[in-house]
């Protein structure tokens, strides 16, 4: 893996290009966050295999808070490798994030367990998360840019929603891969052994992306700040994008993200384990009916990516926020009471809306916030600090407000607070209505 990626020349045919670019990218995005994800969905399994205990509940915990340990690693691989995106190429990152993402889901796989090797199990699964928390934090920002900086003018928003269709999509392979697994081998199976399996096969697939994704070239607008710095050419390598000020734009990307975070990691991630374990609805039921609602919002995704193309960011941000302020806490009340497949089906469809929005124009908001030379940087670093902060501990702390409240519905209450968040950044959007 070098610095140096092939040579595809928009001029030449600039459709396929695109396209071939966009569809590798995409790919790539998939099974990155299907390897990141799929622990989540495996939360339960994982702690009765590495955090035995006589309290169910604590043991979960000390899973989620393993789950945890990933997004603290994300500033980190954010810091490392977001200023080598923007010094060696968007490519370049992708590709050994992708090779990070493998090794530590190959890792958490083939770990032995408390039983055969007793604490060095959990520090086994640790350091496996945190070889998937420093990959997440470099492969978010290069893949974001990637994207966006290949789109035509006024098709940002479009392109920049295919990252949050492979994010989301890999969260849905996730989902999809575990109920099947669930449904054909049974809940006891996944428990004992079974649950070893998605993240084997996850790093195995991400190897062969990992191998198609070589054959993508470099962005036309990293390439020309590329070349422009080789030429010495200081005035043209210096600003070459959109951008409203790092320190505003920094802040403004870590509010956007807040809420995107959350949508992904509590409403998604977070609702199987929870929907089991504190509303009483079947485990298996549980996937299906998440999974549902995530078939739903990755299909919209792009949609309202469009649509931002058309009439902005900021109306579909500030919106999204405004759903997740009045959404939540009558859906889990409603969750709680008539705990059912149905009921869950319905609360996730609910959701998928909103969660689509902000997804769809997303991407292209937080891009376009930075000019070409610093994007990949801040882009990654603003996003990992929001995902680790608000998203990475979303589960932990759903899981303890139930425990420390003994109020089922008390989730509902840390994603109003953070989709508070979320409204303010989009409020102190740019206005333009796009680019």
């Amino acid at each position: 893996m070098t610095s140096t990626s092939p040579v595809h020349s928009p001029a030449a045919d600039p459709a396929r290009t695109r396209r071939r670019s966009a569809t590798l990218g995409t790919l790539g995005n998939v099974m990155e966050w299907y390897d990141f994800t799929v622990y989540g969905f495996l939360a339960a399994a994982i702690a009765a295999n590495f955090f035995p205990g006589t309290d169910p509940v604590a043991a979960l915990l000390a899973s989620f808070a393993v789950f945890a340990v990933g997004f603290v690693a994300r500033p980190v691989g954010a810091i490392v490798l977001g200023p080598i995106a923007d010094r060696r190429g968007r490519r370049f990152v992708m590709l050994l994030s992708m090779l990070l993402m493998a090794a530590g889901s190959l890792v958490i796989g083939l770990s032995p367990t408390h039983a055969s090797i007793g604490v060095l199990a959990p520090a086994l699964i640790v350091f496996g998360r945190l070889l998937q928390g420093f990959s997440a934090g470099g492969e978010f920002g290069s893949a974001a840019v990637f994207l966006t900086e290949w789109a035509s003018t006024g098709r940002r928003g479009l392109f920049g929603s295919l990252h949050q269709v492979g994010t989301y999509g890999g969260l849905l392979l996730g989902l999809l891969v575990v109920s099947v697994l669930t449904s054909v081998a049974g809940s006891d199976a996944v428990r004992e052994w079974a649950w070893r399996i998605p993240f084997i096969l996850g790093g195995l697939l991400a190897i062969v992306v990992l191998y198609l994704r070589r054959t993508i070239g470099e962005t036309p607008e990293f390439a020309e700040l590329d070349q422009a710095r080789r030429a010495g050419d200081a005035s043209a390598a210096t600003d070459t994008g959109p951008g409203i000020g790092a320190v505003r734009g920094f802040v403004l990307a870590v509010g956007v993200v807040a809420l995107w975070a959350v949508t992904s990691f509590v409403t998604i991630n977070y609702m199987p384990t929870f929907a089991s374990t504190f509303a009483g609805v079947e485990a298996g039921s549980a996937l299906w009916a998440t999974a549902i609602g995530c078939v739903l919002a990755v299909g919209m995704i792009p949609v309202f990516g469009h649509v931002s193309d058309r009439i902005g960011r900021r109306p579909l941000i500030i919106g999204a926020a405004v759903g997740y302020l009045v959404l939540p806490i009558p859906l889990f009340a409603l969750l709680v009471a008539v705990p059912s497949f149905g009921t869950l089906v319905g609360v996730q469809i609910v959701f998928a809306v909103p969660t689509a929005m902000i997804a769809g124009a997303g991407t292209a908001t937080i891009s376009e916030l930075f000019d070409t030379q610093r994007r990949g940087a801040l882009v990654s670093i603003a996003a990992a600090l929001s995902v680790s902060v608000f998203g990475g501990a979303g589960a932990y702390i759903a899981t303890l407000l139930v425990s420390t409240t003994g109020l089922a519905i008390s989730p509902a209450f840390y994603i109003v607070a953070v989709a508070l968040i979320t409204l303010v950044a989009g409020i102190a959007l740019p206005r333009r209505a796009h680019t």
